[in-house]
């Protein structure tokens, strides 16, 4: 069901800038400003199936990104660097 409320909520990027996995995060708090630690699913914490095939083949990928995640006014999350950089908007 959509509402107005989602209609309106942005989408930010959610690949990691060094390598294009998806970014990995869990922020339960809906309150604006609310923040998490984020990082890379190729990261070493990452919980992945690991295709054995493509380790022997390709070598494991290993991305050490790690950022924060943070609730936005409008509901949604955007991810910034360590630095405090927001990655750039999806358009």
């Amino acid at each position: 069901m959509n509402n107005k409320f989602d209609l309106e909520m942005r989408q930010w990027n959610d690949k990691c800038p060094k390598c294009g996995q998806n970014i990995h995060w869990n922020l339960r708090s809906g309150k604006l400003g609310a923040h998490a630690p984020a990082y890379c699913g190729n990261g070493l914490g990452a919980s992945r199936i690991i295709d054995i095939d493509k380790v022997t083949n390709e070598g494991l990928k290993i991305c050490d990104w790690q950022g924060e995640v943070v609730r936005m006014w409008d509901g949604s999350v955007r991810f910034r660097e360590k630095n405090g950089r927001y990655l750039f908007e999806w358009k």
